[in-house]
């Protein structure tokens, strides 16, 4: 069966993350299409900005242009440190009040329900409060209660959600997984909370191989920092990586001579 393009499925990584808008730049530069997107976490932020109508580059001034106070909120919960209504707030501005309805290409989220341990797939409904639900790190944000369950981030259990972005039909599953790198060091309670997830990420990496048609795999190092000099490092590791996995997207997607023709078109034709 042809494919109708290709399934994105953006992996977890907190600033790492950022790298799936230099992937998703390359994407745009190269004429790929883009069947739908899956994303967790950080990866779900993104995706969710993509399929509300920006591009990469409007992504990537968007974050370039954001601070820790526009989305930290102390919080008085026992639930989490953060109350996330700051996020969500930012989340709702970006995408402009949209639903997952309104996405172009079809968006897919994943979170996790605290209480059972499962897998929930957010397709339906308002952006904002199901992208927050996503990027809930326990123990940071609070959690999001939606439809009766309390949900934290998607990648509690599936980091690169593949399988989610399986369920797209007729198109190459591309998964851009940004990795787990862990600090030299912890100095606070942030710290602490920060680098115990990610321990517990890193180990669920090593039995959750990420079975994709073609898996993008950014250079990142550590990095919970988003100031604008890094978000630019962590954005040309997307761009990098995503040029790397062109030749082999463009073979998978076409087959050798119709990949040969579509970088033809790209190219205005043969002179």
């Amino acid at each position: 069966m042809k494919t109708q393009g290709i399934a994105l499925a953006l992996s977890s990584g907190g600033a790492r993350g950022l790298a799936h808008i230099g992937v998703l730049k390359v994407l745009e530069r190269h004429h790929i299409p883009i069947a739908g997107i899956a994303g967790s976490s950080m990866g779900g932020v993104i995706g969710a900005l993509y399929a509300s109508g920006y591009s990469g580059e409007m992504i990537e001034n968007i974050v370039k242009g954001i601070r820790r106070s526009h989305w930290i909120d102390f919080s008085v919960s026992r639930m989490g440190l953060l109350a996330g209504k700051k996020l969500e707030g930012l989340i709702n501005l970006f995408t402009q009040g949209k639903s997952f309805e309104d996405c172009h290409p079809p968006l897919l989220v994943v979170a996790v329900d605290i209480e059972k341990g499962t897998e929930v797939v957010l397709k339906s409904g308002p952006l904002a409060q199901a992208i927050r639900a996503t990027a809930s790190i326990p123990g940071i944000f609070s959690p999001v209660v939606m439809d009766g369950r309390i949900l934290v981030d998607g990648g509690v259990i599936n980091r690169v959600p593949v399988n989610v972005a399986k369920t797209i039909p007729n198109s190459l599953v591309v998964a851009v997984d940004v990795g787990v790198d862990l600090a030299p060091q912890v100095n606070s309670m942030f710290d602490v909370l920060f680098q115990t997830f990610d321990i517990m990420v890193r180990e669920l990496r090593r039995y959750q191989p990420v079975d994709a048609d073609v898996v993008i795999e950014p250079r990142v190092g550590f990095t919970r920092d988003a100031h604008v000099s890094h978000v630019e490092e962590l954005i040309r590791a997307g761009e990098e990586a995503g040029e790397r996995a062109i030749p082999l997207i463009l073979h998978r997607l076409y087959g050798e001579s119709d990949a040969i023709s579509h970088k033809d078109t790209e190219q205005g034709g043969i002179q």
